[in-house]
Order: structure tokens, then sequence, then C-alpha cells
């Protein structure tokens, strides 16, 4: 098993000493506990392995193996060695303040003892270490200490500490301590830049800690001196309450090992061994598991039930054996097994093939494709493959190529495309795979083009304000002494931050609405003021030279009555007898071709609109209105010029007429363009049209609502009609009752 998690004993004083504060300022009790509790949170949020201990000395009851009537008296073992949990949380929130005289000395010896005996036998452990919290105010014996030192040293064991002061250590601001092993250290985190404020947040609430300077008195300095040589012994840390606070106030999420997934690259017949890891991937912290960190004791197994039933009166339990897969074929539900669907998977296998080369200009930024970049190196144990791997990385790099690739991770996987870019710096020559769309994938988009607007064109002004804005933005010399500020691998994510904070907040004031702080921004507020104050100049400036304005834009007229106006009832003409006469439109011979076109125009186009979006109610005004249209775009057009805008408007016409389940209104209208054909010298072309167009009645197989069968409806775009069926069209209406026909409106 590899070594890689740790034993961390926790060993805090409550004794007097650690109670005492003047008002105002925060206890080294209160600190310490503070601190317990960020770093159990850590431990649970980065889903460690590390196993903790909580050790108390000072206190009134001594719990411990090495307890007997004269010595290792009032220590007390609250939290055996084991993964850090919320019953370990709970119980440091509990720490009470002692009363009873404890020995700083026996309390390591005790945790050390405690950690002996609970790794032994055990494998795992990378590393053994006691966490010291002291204000070093207890008397203390140290008659035994070299003996124990050598104990300590024997057992690899290492002792940090941590408390409101260490004497000159504390006193100067800028000098720098080494956390290299430290188990609270940040990855590359540049403390001295952290201990600029004294006040730092914490996930707990206390973001004022304030610790008092008084002169230290004879024990504390006598304490510190022993303490410094039992942490320099074992190789340890010292830390000042402030530093550890500012260095936990930051979470970090799950460390993840970077683990290799070997393929075969293939070029025609050259094979070689290659190993790829992830270099950039999008982070998406899911939240971590609350079987193992929600429930407060850690031995209750957490169960997922589940149960199907029918859906019906009976709700029936179903048992899984009884179900199978399905899918919908319309209405109708198609079982298929799990043999038929293992057979109807795609078959692959794993693979990592070129299959061409590109000029490296060619891959555009836009189509790559995934949230991750992998970087390909040459299996170390294929010593010849790999000076065959650096030859093609060199050629492709000195030729500007790029290798397209397809790439399956698995027989079960689908396969993907993607191409390979060359990467030599130093002596360390790999390759990056970046993932590509099929040519299925691809979207294409066209937008308008904002040059071609004059008014779209920024001002030489507009473009020196901008230019000034990046100025002011640029963190690259933003820092104390014109560093970087804000650097990546020392800002972590604040998502993370966010989430993690909101958790351990809750958990520890569950009544409290959550804060709104952010522990990065608090932590950086000197930094992000400096940059506001300097950016505020230009800001104001582009708030002039940029001026928004509220155009005040048309709202869409959707409705017949808003397009056309209120149709007065009284002014529609009386229904007329079987034997009348059908009022036609006459043509106005005044109307130019020109007026025609005019009006099509502005007319035919607000009708379409307004014959899609009308309601039931007004229908038949507006397919009477859209039926004069038509009529007059035939009657009035010179030749077929119009006849095509005619026609458009006819099919708008029985596609809504057919939604809106009045197919008679379409039929009608189609009636009366025949007689008129047969009637009108030069109308008849627009007939013959819309016979080429097979453009008929509507039947009873488009819309349930007609009495036109199928076949009624090819007989009707016949040359020669009889003439009853021309006479009875408006007779049909009689067996629809009150419905009104196109003709009584026309």
């Amino acid at each position: 098993m590899a070594h890689s998690k740790e034993a961390l004993a926790l060993v805090v004083d409550i004794g007097a000493g650690m109670c005492d504060a003047i008002p105002g300022y925060d206890s080294p009790l209160q600190m310490a506990s503070d601190i317990l509790q960020m770093i159990v949170q850590r431990k649970m949020f980065q889903e460690s392995k590390d196993e903790l201990a909580l050790i108390l000395y000072g206190a009134d009851e001594s719990n411990n193996d090495l307890a007997d009537e004269d010595n290792y008296r009032n220590i007390n073992v609250v939290f055996p060695l084991s993964p850090a949990n919320w019953h370990l949380f709970e119980e440091i929130q509990k720490i009470k303040p002692g009363n009873n005289p404890a020995d700083l000395v026996d309390a390591v010896v005790v945790a050390a003892d405690h950690l002996r005996r609970e790794t032994e036998g055990k494998h795992g452990f990378a590393a053994k270490r006691v966490m010291l919290f002291t204000n070093a105010a207890t008397t203390f014996s140290d008659h035994s200490l070299k003996t124990i030192l050598d104990s300590l040293r024997r057992q690899d064991i290492i002792v940090d500490a941590i408390g409101p002061t260490w004497g000159q250590a504390d006193e100067d601001d800028n000098q720098e301590n080494n956390y290299s092993d430290s188990p609270i250290e940040l990855n590359g985190h540049d403390n001295d830049e952290e201990q600029s404020d004294a006040a730092r947040p914490t996930t707990n609430g206390h973001q004022n800690h304030q610790t008092q300077k008084k002169p230290l008195t004879q024990q504390q300095q006598t304490g510190i001196r022993v303490i410094g040589e039992i942490v320099n012994n074992t190789e340890g840390t010292l830390f000042t309450f402030r530093e550890a606070l500012t260095i936990l106030s930051v979470h970090q999420s799950k460390i993840v090992k970077p683990t290799a997934t070997k393929y075969i690259m293939q070029l025609a017949d050259l094979k070689l061994h290659i190993c790829t890891y992830i270099q950039v991937k999008d982070n998406k912290p899911g939240i971590f598991r609350f079987k193992k960190v929600y429930a407060r004791d850690p031995t209750t197994e957490i169960k997922v039930d589940r149960g199907r039933y029918t859906k019906d009166e009976q709700d029936q339990e179903i048992e899984k054996e009884e179900l199978t897969d399905g899918f919908r074929y319309g209405t109708t539900f198609v079982p298929i097994n799990k043999e038929t669907l293992d057979e109807m998977k795609y078959q692959s296998e794993k693979c990592f093939s070129i299959i061409a080369f590109s000029d490296a200009n060619m891959m555009k930024r836009s189509l790559y494709l995934g949230d991750t970049v992998y970087e390909v190196i040459a299996e170390a144990s294929f010593e010849e493959e790999a000076q065959a791997f650096a030859g093609l990385v060199q050629a492709m790099y000195d030729t500007n190529t790029v290798a397209i690739v397809r790439k399956c991770f698995s027989e079960r996987s689908a396969p993907e495309l993607g191409y390979l870019r060359p990467h030599i710096a130093h002596d360390h020559i790999c390759m990056y795979y970046i993932k590509l769309p099929f040519a299925e994938d691809l979207r294409e988009f066209e937008f308008d083009n904002l040059d071609a607007i004059k008014k779209n064109h920024p001002s030489d002004e507009q473009l020196k304000c901008i230019d000034n804005l990046i100025t002011a933005m640029d963190l690259t010399h933003a820092d104390r002494g014109g560093e970087e500020a804000l650097r990546p691998e020392y800002v972590f994510n604040p998502y993370i931050q966010r989430m993690f904070q909101s958790i351990a907040r809750r958990a520890v004031t569950p009544d409290e609405p959550l804060s709104l702080s952010n522990t990065i921004m608090e932590m950086n507020d000197t930094l992000l003021r400096s940059l506001a104050a300097k950016s505020k100049r230009t800001l104001d400036a582009i708030h002039e030279k940029f001026v928004l304005r509220d155009t005040d834009r048309r709202q869409k007229i959707t409705t017949g009555d808003a397009l056309f106006g209120n149709i007065d009832g009284s002014s529609k003409k009386p229904r007329l007898d079987e034997n009348e006469n059908i009022e036609e439109p006459t043509t106005d011979s005044g109307i130019t071709n020109a007026d025609s076109a005019s009006f099509e125009t502005q007319a035919a186009a607000k009708k379409k609109a307004a014959i899609r979006n009308v309601g039931s109610p007004s229908l038949n005004e507006v397919c009477k209105q859209m039926a004069n249209l038509i009529l007059e775009l035939v009657n009035n057009s010179h030749g077929d010029a119009l006849f095509e805008k005619a026609f458009q408007c006819l099919q708008c016409l029985r596609e809504t007429c057919m939604n809106k389940l009045e197919p008679k209104l379409f039929n009608d209208l189609e009636f009366l363009i025949k007689k008129q054909a047969s009637t009108i010298d030069g109308r008849k072309d627009f007939w013959k049209k819309l016979v080429d167009e097979k453009f008929s009645l509507i039947t009873n197989e488009e819309c349930v609502e007609s009495n036109v069968i199928p076949i009624e409806a090819i007989k009707f775009l016949e040359e020669e009609t009889p003439a009853e069926i021309l006479n009875n069209a408006g007779t049909t209406n009689e067996q629809d009752g009150e419905d009104e026909d196109l003709f009584d409106l026309i």
C-alpha cells in the first residue's frame, strides 16, 4: 500500500493561562478553537485520508493510557486517532477552560504514545505529527527532555507549535519562516504577502481576531525556549495564531494525484507506446460525498431505498426483475431487452491513431471542443520508441504541423477526433491533445457586420478610454514591489471557497443566515481597493463617452383588430339567398400597376402577419379582407406580374384555415376564383397556375372539419367542372347550421 496519509495529534492547552484576555480581545483558547475547526473542515472537504486525534491537557479528567496516580494527570484523549468527521468538529466546539495544572512535556509524551499505539501494525502512514496549541504559561518539568527528544526522533514524530507569540520571531513582521513540511501549508503560497493585516477572515464568524501585546512572563519565556528546542529537534515549525489563521482561511478541494492513461500511437506501420496526462481541465467541483461527511455517526450506514409502483388506482409495487426497457414510437411503447441493446451498441476498440497531418494555422480556437487538454509523452520503459517519438515531435515542430488523431478510450467508448500540437521547452518534449468536432457537430451562424454601419465605428476618444481601462486594470505589476497580483497559482477557485465557506458556516451556526462575504475578496481587500481607485476615473470617462440611450421600440401588432380596426357588425352584408347572384369585387380601372405593387407590399405583408396571429373570434373578418386582397391582386395584375404574390397569400390563407379548423372559408374562396376564371377574360392563366401547382381544396384527410373527399379535390382541378358544383358552392353551407361562408362575407 502506498504511504499517502498522516497521523496528526492535536494537543490543546486549556489551562487558566489560555483563557486570559482583556475586553475587546480574543483569548488564546478561542483562537486555538477556531484554528482547530478550520483544520478539521479542510480535512473533511478534501476527503483526506489523514487521521486526527484530539488531546486536551489541563482538563478535569485523566483519560490516557499512561495515566496513574502520580504521572500524566489531567490529560484527556477526547477523540482517538481516526479520520476527521463531524463528531470531532463537535468535540472541538465543546472545549471549555480547565482549572487544573498539566505539564506540556507530559502532553507531548502522551500524544506521541497515542500515535505509536494507534499506528502500530497499520500501513499507509507517511508521517506522524504532533501539533501543540499553547501560550506556554503553564508550569512543566524538563528533567527528562533529552530522553523524550531521542524517542521522538526514533519514531519520526514531528512536533509543530501554534501560539499567540514566540518572542522575537513574532516581532519582526518581515522575517520568513520555513513552512515546507507544515500540514497547514498552501502549495506555493507566499505567506509574507498575507501578513499585512492582523485580522483575517475565518469560516467561523470570528473575522477580527486581535491579540493583546504584553510582556512575556518568566514562565512563558522558559516555556517558549523548551518548545522551540522540541520543535527544532524534530524538524517542526513554529506558527503564530495570526499566521495559522491566514493560511487556513483558504479552503482546498481534494488533491488528486495525476495518473497516466496508456495508448499505442499508430502512424501507418509505426507503433509507439505513449502516456497521456491531464494538463489543463475545467474545474467543476462537485459536492463531496455526504455519505461520509453528513452522517453525524461515522458508523451509520446511509442506504438508498427505491420503489417502483404502477401508475393507476391499485398502486402496486413492481419488482425490478419484472421491468424491461422500452422506447416510445408515437403512442406505442416498444419493449427491448438487454441483449438487443448490447447488440445495438457501437462496437469499437481502444486506439490512438494518426490519420492525417495539417498546417497548425488551420486549427482555429473556435474549433476546440471539450474542457480538457492532455499532455502526451512517450512511455519511459520503451527507450527506442521514445527516441522515435522525440523525432516526430521535432519534425512537426520544425514544419509547424499538427497531427489529426482518432482516439477511443475503450471498447465501450465512442470515438472522438482531435489533434496533437508539438511542444518543446528546454529538455521537455511532448504533445498536447485537444478535441475537435466532427463535421455534423459544426453549426454555421451568420452575423451582421458591425463595421458596415458607420455609427458603430468607435471614435478615437472612445478607443483611448478603453486603452486606459486596460492599463488601469492590468495586474502584471499591481502588487507591492511591482510584481504580478492575484497570480493563478496563489489564488484558489472562488467557487470552491464560497461552497466550502457556506457549508462550514451552516454547520457551525445552523440558525443564522449565510454571510455574503467572500474569503478571497476579503484577504485581498487592500489590493482590490487600490485597483478600484485607479480605475474609477477611467470608468467615469467611459460612462461619458459611451452614452446609453433608451430607444422606444414600436410594439409588434399581433391582432387583426389592431391592424385594421374594429369592423362594425352592422356594415356586414346580409346573407344571400340560394338563387341570388354572388356580388363579385369590381375592378377599378384607375389603379395602376405601380399602385398595385405598392398596395401589395404594404398591405399583404400586414395581412399575412395578422392572419397567423389572429384569434378565433375575428378569423372570419380577417379572411374576408385577405380574400379581397387576393382577388384584387389577381384582377389588377398586368399579365402575371402579381400572380406569385397572390399565390403566396393564398398559401398562407390555406395553412391558417387548416390550423384553425375552418377549411370551408378557403374552399369557398377557391370556388370563387375558379368561377371568375371562367367568366373574366385574362384570369384563366392564374387558375392554370393553381392547376399546375395542384393547389386544390382542403380535404377531410388534411382537416377533419372538411366535407371534401380527396377524389372531389382532384376532380375540382379538372378543366371541365360540372356547373352544378360551382353553383352549389354557396348551398353546401346550409348543412353547417350557423356557420357563415366566405361568399356572404365578400
